[in-house]
């Protein structure tokens, strides 16, 4: 396992392993956990956007993190082992979403959390806030959002969020007008960024959760939810009821008022 690539064999593999494989031409990566005799558990998409899933009567919310055949998680993909405790140094040359400076905890509670969530669920996919990479990390070090409900970010979307943040908040008047001095400040500010953001016990907001803790979440999520959609179709019912009797009220205006007698404001009818 070199520097630059974590590829392993499966029969390396040891349970409380946090895989990944790259897909779509390595584009992203999917991550999830390992825990013995071929299986992993991960999180999935529901059905829903690319962005997140939607909560279906047919596919309750907490049926999305599964247990499935290594085979199946890979997808004839590549298999590799993500690294945890790794150097600042490491974290920077490596790609985003293959590593991490947080130390990993035991594999019996590694394996603990895993099951736990395949059993109460982790919540609505969300591929900024909760996604398979985040499910695999809070496995792995119980780390999340100091919000629970919002879980964490990946290794991935850290490295975007700092890319865009290292463009934008650079004060361009202040800089050297040079080719080479840019590109520089832009660089090290994104590597600051993406070692600020790294989940860890250094980063601001986040915390160690018990995963027994975030049972109540499904609760919470679902009264929620009920309360959003109550309130949504109550809207839409009043807006529509106004909608409908407006449309009455301008059909007998229409027709059963005289043309003469009609407000100025509406007299070109």
């Amino acid at each position: 396992m070199g520097l630059m690539s974590s590829k392993m064999e499966s029969e390396k593999l040891r349970p409380g392993d946090h895989i990944y494989t790259w897909r779509s031409g390595y584009s992203y990566s999917h991550h999830g956990i390992y825990v013995g005799d071929g299986k992993v558990i991960h999180l999935t998409r529901g059905p829903g956007l690319i962005i997140f899933s939607s909560t279906s009567r047919a596919q309750p919310w907490n049926d999305r993190v599964v247990c499935c055949n290594i085979q199946d998680f890979l997808c004839d993909g590549q298999l590799y082992r993500f690294e945890y405790d790794a150097s600042p140094v490491v974290f920077l040359i490596k790609r985003a979403g293959t590593c991490s400076l947080a130390s990993s905890n035991p594999p019996e509670d590694v394996l603990h959390r895993a099951y736990f969530l395949l059993h109460h669920g982790f919540g609505d996919y969300h591929l900024l806030n909760k996604n398979c990479e985040t499910f695999a990390i809070y496995c792995k070090t119980g780390y999340l959002e100091a919000d629970q409900s919002q879980g964490g970010r990946s290794g991935q979307i850290t490295s975007l969020v700092a890319a865009i943040m290292a463009v934008i908040i650079i004060p361009y008047r202040f800089l050297p007008a040079s080719l080479i001095a840019l590109p520089l400040v832009v660089c090290g500010l994104y590597c600051l960024l993406r070692l600020s953001l790294d989940v860890g016990p250094h980063r601001s907001g986040g915390a160690v959760v018990a995963v027994e803790k975030l049972d109540h979440l499904s609760n919470t999520h679902n009264v929620r939810e009920n309360i959003m959609a109550k309130t949504t179709t109550t809207r839409w019912s009043l807006l529509v009821g106004e909608y409908f009797s407006y449309t009455v009220w301008a059909i007998r205006y229409w027709y059963w008022t005289p043309q003469s007698t009609r407000l100025p404001e509406i007299a070109w009818l």
